[in-house]
């Protein structure tokens, strides 16, 4: 399972990568969304986590991005902010593909989530 996380915020990004490295993923990082669409262009991506709010090229121009790829219309994206009034600037969603969580989500239920989105009723068994 191969992961895009994308954010501006060097601590986060090394640690939300070596938390998701550490639990079986591979995964590529960006610092900004044209970064990022540099990756989503050389590689495939099964998952695109991102900052919503990054200077220069922001997530909602990284999702549009992705979205404009026939390869990346339905992968999942999950959209990620420190601000709590930062999802009210996401329009043009799609609620079976897009999602938002706040970043002061405890590490330990960030890693779930993607385990349950990722591997549905499979999450934490062997298959």
């Amino acid at each position: 399972m191969d992961i895009l996380l994308v954010d501006d915020n060097p601590e986060y990004l090394l640690l939300t990568r070596d938390l998701l490295y550490a639990n079986g993923y591979t995964v590529y990082t960006a610092k900004d969304g044209a970064e990022g669409c540099e990756v989503l262009s050389s590689r495939m991506i099964d998952l695109i986590i991102s900052d919503i709010r990054m200077p220069k090229f922001d997530g909602l121009k990284l999702h549009a991005f992705a979205r404009e790829m026939d390869r990346y219309k339905e992968t999942k994206f999950i959209f990620v902010s420190g601000v709590k009034d930062a999802f009210r600037d996401v329009v043009h969603v799609n609620p079976k593909v897009d999602f938002f969580l706040e970043k002061s989500l405890p590490l330990k239920e960030f890693v779930k989530f993607i385990d349950t989105l990722v591997f549905g009723k499979f999450e934490g068994e062997w298959v």
